[in-house]
């Protein structure tokens, strides 16, 4: 029976993991043995790394990893976010994919759920957020605009646009459209634009004829794609720029890079460490597509966040799915998702392996009452708390899917706070830079970049837009 390894793997009481089986093929121990081997010389090819100077890094992709040792940077964001917050009410992030999807998660993890309606007292001086520049449809940016305007709100908006060439055809344009819309000689000062720091990029350009917000420009570092750019000024500056009440924007700041600095100091320990989550989880996962023909990995969320999911969707199909190899993501979240895809786990193709996370703390909890006087069958219930219900929501899931033969895994988080879902994206992030090697993503690619930092992809469609444009 495939399922839950009784054995957890500890990392310091902060994140842990339960590995199920990997495969079920017949010479499993000899697909084990030819991964393991291969791990061996990632592991010694990354220990290398860490001594590269940045600029080698920069030339391979990498530097995401040394993203919360960049002091300069992060100042920067400090200082732009307070400042900010003194000097706006609402604050919008135009930008799509990698240049909004963290500002997303961590709006969806952090941010009070009702932000939005609370009044600035209420959320501790934080502005109002919203979310625009990802599609074309017109419908939300214009209601946006128009909300904005009616309530007297526009000259208090800061837009931080994000993309690191300015050529992203859905931001710009939407740039475009906000610059109509502000009609003022100064609207500049009400965009704040985060970028590549040289001329090739469209946002730079403009800042040398019209200075953004600031004076300055947020860097896009070099050797930094998009969707591992969370732990930049990308969404660094969202994350201290919504503090809400008890926080500062340093203190989440510090917050977010001690959980970033601990999976990276994890990851440079020996391959087999029990803390060294990335490479078992890599290990896990290869096992299962490459030696069991697994071609879905559900990544099951076991909390009412869906954004965490749609990264995770982001940082692994972008990167591993090359050459014809790679998982597909679905994301779930439980126990939502249960009344949907669950069925087709368990009774549909056995294509699936399930990646849970699981929350020991939510940071908040209701607790239902006694003595209500309900029906019999709900008495049960009585005086339980809503944490321990999902928690036993969660462990009954795990163990149907165990008890039917789809392997699974869980991440398990103490706290639903900033260090720990920080720690658990970088964690992610090494886990995929692990995986792709495994692929030989990183052999054989004529531009010399791996190819799990590329995106060659999305050429085509750009390609075929511009000519039916």
């Amino acid at each position: 029976m495939e399922g839950l390894n009784p054995e957890e793997i500890l990392l310091d009481r902060r994140i842990y993991l339960s590995l199920g089986e990997s495969s079920s093929v017949t010479d499993k121990q000899s697909a084990e043995r030819e991964v393991d081997i291969a791990l061996q010389k990632i592991h010694a090819l990354f220990q290398e790394e860490m001594s590269a100077p940045l600029s080698a890094l920069e030339d391979e992709l990498r530097a995401w990893t040394r993203s919360h040792l960049q002091n300069e940077d992060i100042a920067k964001v400090t200082t732009l976010a307070a400042r900010a917050r003194e000097e706006f009410s609402v604050l919008v992030i135009v930008g799509i994919g990698g240049s909004d999807l963290s500002a997303r998660v961590f709006h969806d993890s952090f941010n009070h759920p009702y932000h939005n309606l609370l009044s600035p007292e209420e959320r501790g001086g934080a502005p109002e957020v919203y979310f625009t520049g990802d599609t074309f449809d017109p419908r939300k940016l214009a209601g946006l605009l128009e909300m904005l305007k009616a309530r007297n709100l526009l000259h208090k908006v800061l837009f931080n646009v994000i993309s690191k060439s300015g050529t992203t055809t859905e931001t710009m344009a939407t740039l475009m459209i906000i610059r109509g819309a502000l009609d003022s000689v100064d609207w500049q000062r009400q965009v704040l634009a985060t970028t590549g720091l040289t001329p090739d990029s469209v946002l730079f350009r403009m800042h040398e004829q019209l200075p953004f917000y600031g004076e300055t420009l947020l860097p896009v570092p070099d050797g930094v794609g998009g969707r591992f750019s969370a732990f930049s000024p990308v969404g660094l500056f969202f994350l201290a720029a919504t503090a809400g009440k008890g926080e500062t924007p340093d203190t989440r700041i510090r917050s977010a890079l001690n959980g970033v600095g601990q999976a990276h100091d994890d990851f440079k320990l020996p391959r087999g460490h029990q803390d060294n989550i990335a490479y078992q989880l890599a290990r896990w996962i290869h096992l299962a597509e490459e030696a069991d023909g697994k071609g879905t990995i559900i990544f099951y969320n076991y909390a009412d966040n869906i954004c965490l999911g749609e990264w995770f969707v982001q940082l692994y199909t972008e990167s591993i799915q090359e050459r014809g190899g790679g998982a597909n993501v679905i994301p779930a979240k439980g126990p939502t998702s249960n009344h949907s895809i669950l069925n087709g786990i368990i009774a549909g193709p056995k294509d699936k392996i399930v990646l849970f996370l699981h929350w020991e703390e939510f940071g908040t909890d209701l607790v239902l009452p006694t003595n209500t006087g309900v029906d019999s069958k709900l008495i049960a219930f009585e005086g339980m708390s809503m944490t321990h219900m999902q928690t036993a929501s969660y462990r009954g899931t795990a163990l149907d899917f165990s008890n039917n033969g789809v392997s699974n895994a869980t991440l398990t988080l103490p706290k639903r706070d900033i260090q720990s879902v920080c720690q658990l994206m970088r964690i992610l992030m090494d886990t995929i830079a692990v995986k792709g090697r495994l692929q030989d993503l990183h052999l054989d690619n004529k531009g010399g970049n791996e190819l799990t930092y590329l995106q060659d992809g999305v050429e085509g469609y750009k390609q075929n837009f511009r000519s039916f444009l």
